[in-house]
């Protein structure tokens, strides 16, 4: 398990571990905003992904985009994968039931929250594309550290 660090900036001490190539993981609820590069999703264009769907689940897969602001690129490469693999209901679903427990992480840092990151990983593994081990990895460091924003250094 990583060392957690501890570090005041600006009088507010804040907590973080050390990830790879300088990028750190700093653990909720004080994240320094001067401290590097927080990564957002910028300019999607979600009417583009949802014209790839049938007309009957335009609706649906508009609906969807739209609860993940910050995501949806995710989301929508989701539902693709899902579609080709017979699979769209039951991820559409998984996607429709996940909200709730986002719908106040503000778009701008949905790239950076280690939950949703972990949320999607496991979609992404449990349709094959992606390392299952990728997704426990990134459920572990859920677990163990708790929810966090990864900050990557500047450039």
């Amino acid at each position: 398990m990583a060392t957690i660090h501890t570090e005041e900036r600006n009088g507010i001490r804040t907590r973080y571990v050390e990830a790879q190539e300088g990028i750190r993981l700093y653990l909720l609820p004080n994240v320094p905003m001067d401290a590097g590069e927080i990564p957002t999703e910028k300019d999607f264009d979600l009417e583009g992904a949802v014209s790839k769907f049938p007309e009957t689940r335009q609706e649906r897969v508009r609906r969807i985009g739209e609860q993940y602001a910050g995501r949806q690129l995710d989301a929508m490469s989701i539902l693709l994968y899902a579609k080709e693999r017979g699979k769209f209901d039951d991820y559409a679903g998984r996607l429709e039931s996940k909200p709730k427990d986002f719908e106040f992480i503000h778009p701008d840092l949905m790239m950076a929250r280690t939950d949703v990151t972990a949320f999607f990983m496991r979609l992404y593994a449990d349709l094959g594309v992606a390392p299952v081990e990728e997704a426990e990895r990134a459920e572990r460091q859920l677990e163990n550290y708790g929810v966090g924003v990864v900050v990557l250094p500047r450039r």
